[in-house]
């Protein structure tokens, strides 16, 4: 309580300087002249570089797309898609970026804000002027994070800017739409957004097969096998957000979002058939029937400071809090009938302040970070239970990073301290996260790295209450609240060759999760079986990986690949699993003129955890893109010589409880979309402002599944 009590009164102070030093433009101005015209030449000099638009910097690059670049990318995720970031899949016909390893998270920030998808597509690209390309992100942004996409743009001082960005199937019921608007007129910005998206699919369908190993050592099998199937959903968020920024050295940002989600049916018609395998004979043959509806409302209030204090000092100050309002109701009649409904409210406080000094040869970096979260989550019905949860955070962090000769370095250290209580359980937890990341540059075309991290593996809040769910006739979801939250430690080898025309990295890396939280099966004397997490020996991982950029003709031709091999080895307290794994993929991009056409390739994801061994299947897709003054219209196809392609299948391992899960989607099956953007502005004078990060909005709603 008392490091807490501390970090608060930290952050209260920093604030407090932030808010009280006076927003004096016409001051700000000329000390920011001045500070231009001493730093003039090592800028341009960034800008000019022709050979290679790669600026290193001692966490990751700074990427300068070019005016060809930007000309030909219809969207952000086009714009990223061309750019040299290894370790990243960008997927401009799905909007996605995920890592190819699939190891982590990846944050994308507009001028150092958290960005969701409503400011990426309200973004034009003609505005970027640079993107941070992070591929060894600090202890600054928590736990999780592998990858920190920020892109730097430019706003008009004076204008509007007007867009539309649809997304929807030509051959189902589903898409995205959002409209926008920002008006400029000196220091300040409004902006308002909104966005619709709808989705009703019928053509999914799940097969699975259960053996449980019963009491008296009869084997039961269950097959459970969809007969037909609808999920729809609806959502509509609002965003409304002013901007205030007299030089490049001052910004104030308050927004203000509301979100509301509705899924009025999501239900499953199931053939249940139910027989013994020793000895031979069918017991049961039914049809059950699986039926969900849930609301959500959200709102979320944001503020933002930034301050620069003097030529090379700045104070960042953000505070985000967040409401919940959840109504669930769910009902399943194999066995015997069960139904319960679900009433949560949930309330949270994210705040933050760093500060930043950029001394020579190094910029030191110093932050808190508190959190408070509240959940009241109310079931009734064949659950009953109440769970009232309070957890709250603080951490503390600071980092050196700067260049010495041939040696890039980042060096950070972080300190964790978390409560939790639901009711009589409570417990505090304290951890140290050190990171360092060493880049030694060989000669211009090599580089080498080396990063080690020691980092936290968090639960979802749900499998820390003491709820318990029924799932079918057999198997129960139990939470556990005596759960800890254990540390991971991670080493990555990276060897990268970097050339105007090919970027090639190879990466080695290795994580060991001890005690870490696993899925846990255990049967009851009445057979049933209950899933839950404990701590259990731990979870190793080793892969190896290449990737490559080939821009075959520049800004015109270019292709992407990737393929490497997993090494997955799982300690539980019963049981071990080793697996092995390989991936692949490709992506070819072709430019001419107004015209844009994309092919990818993405071979899937094979993975162990546990007990249940999983693999996400293989795509292909196709996107023809066109460009008409401020309109462009793209055309994509999805699985395109597959009717019922086959998304996910699982297979659980236990020596109780075998289980395999297959996952066939019509939706996905030769899937064509079409998207529509217009974007249309106004204003002729731009100022490059710079968010250094804002914007943590909370979703967890500690509802048990």
């Amino acid at each position: 309580m008392e490091v807490k009590m501390r970090a608060i009164t930290m952050m209260a102070a920093l604030l407090c300087l932030a808010i009280t030093t006076p927003l004096n433009a016409q001051e700000a101005k000329t000390q920011q002249s001045k500070q231009q015209e001493s730093r003039t030449p090592q800028t341009l000099q960034e800008v000019e570089v022709k050979a290679a638009r790669v600026v290193d910097r001692p966490d990751g690059k700074i990427l300068l797309p070019s005016a060809a670049q930007l000309r030909h990318s219809a969207n952000v995720y086009q714009l990223l898609a061309m750019m040299p970031m290894q370790g990243l899949k960008v997927n401009a016909i799905t909007r996605s970026v995920t890592p190819v390893a699939m190891d982590g998270g990846v944050q994308i920030r507009i001028d150092g804000a958290k960005a969701t998808a409503n400011d990426l597509a309200a973004l034009d690209t003609k505005h970027i002027r640079s993107i941070d390309y992070i591929d060894n992100p600090g202890v600054r942004y928590g736990d999780g994070i592998k990858y920190v996409i920020n892109i730097h743009t430019r706003r008009s001082t004076r204008g509007y800017d007007l867009g539309l960005d649809a997304t929807n199937l030509l051959t189902d019921w589903r898409g995205s739409n959002t409209v926008y608007g920002k008006y400029n007129t000196g220091n300040s910005q409004l902006a308002l957004s909104y966005d619709f998206g709808y989705k009703d699919f019928k053509g999914n369908r799940r097969d699975e097969t259960a053996d449980y190993t019963l009491t008296d050592g009869t084997v039961e099998r269950v097959t459970r096998n969809d007969l037909e199937s609808r999920d729809r959903h609806f959502s509509h968020n609002v965003q409304l957000t002013y901007n205030l920024a007299d030089t490049t050295d001052n910004v104030f940002q308050a927004s203000f979002s509301t979100s509301l989600d509705h899924t009025p049916t999501q239900q499953d018609v199931r053939l249940i058939t139910t027989q013994t395998l020793l000895p031979a004979a069918v017991l049961s043959s039914q049809t059950a029937t699986q039926t969900e509806r849930s609301r959500d409302f959200s709102p979320v209030l944001d503020l933002y400071l930034y301050r620069r204090l003097g030529s090379r000092q700045s104070l960042m100050a953000n505070a985000t809090t967040t409401y919940i309002y959840t109504t669930a109701h769910s009902t399943y009649n194999e066995g015997s009938p069960y139904a319960y409904a679900v009433d949560g409210h949930t309330w949270s406080l994210w705040a933050e302040a760093v500060y930043a000094n950029r001394l020579k040869p190094f910029t030191f970096s110093a932050g808190a970070n508190y959190q408070q979260k509240y959940v009241d989550n109310t079931y009734t019905g064949d659950v009953g239970a109440q769970t009232k949860t309070i957890t709250s955070q603080v951490y503390l962090f600071s980092q050196l990073s700067g260049s010495l000769w041939h040696l890039r370095y980042t060096a950070g250290l972080g300190y964790n301290d978390l409560h939790y209580r639901q009711g009589t359980h409570t417990y505090d937890f304290h951890f140290l996260r050190p990171k360092v990341n060493l880049a030694w540059t060989i000669d211009k075309h090599f580089t080498f790295s080396y990063s080690y991290e020691v980092s936290q593996w968090i639960s979802r809040v749900a499998m820390l209450s003491d709820t318990r769910i029924r799932q079918n006739a057999r198997e129960w979801t139990v939470g556990n609240p005596d759960l800890r939250q254990p540390k991971r430690r991670e080493h990555n080898w990276r060897l990268a060759y970097s050339a105007p025309s090919l970027y090639n990295s190879l990466t080695a890396y290795y994580r060991r999760n001890p005690h870490c939280n696993m899925a846990l099966y255990t049967r009851t004397a009445d057979d049933r079986f209950l899933y839950t997490q404990t701590n259990q020996r731990g979870i190793n991982l080793f892969y190896v990986l290449d990737e490559a950029q080939w821009t075959v003709v520049p800004d015109r031709f270019i292709v992407n690949g990737n393929a490497g091999i997993y090494r997955c080895l799982n300690y539980g307290d019963a049981y071990k699993h080793h697996y092995t794994s390989y991936t692949g993929g490709v992506t070819v991009q072709l430019f001419l003129g107004n015209w844009s056409i994309v092919g990818d390739f993405d071979g899937g994801y094979r993975w162990l955890e546990g007990e249940t061994k999983g693999n996400n299947s293989a795509t292909l897709s196709f996107q023809v893109g066109y460009q008409l003054r401020a309109w462009n219209f793209s055309l994509a196809c999805l699985n395109p010589f597959s009717h019922n392609p086959r998304i996910h299948k699982a297979e659980l391992i236990n020596a109780d409880l075998h289980k395999a899960d297959v996952l066939h989607s019509r939706n996905d099956g030769q899937l064509l979309s079409l998207t529509v953007s217009c974007q249309l502005s106004g204003g002729k004078r731009y100022r490059n402002v710079s968010r250094r990060n804002r914007q943590r909005t909370d979703t967890d709603t500690g509802i048990i599944k």
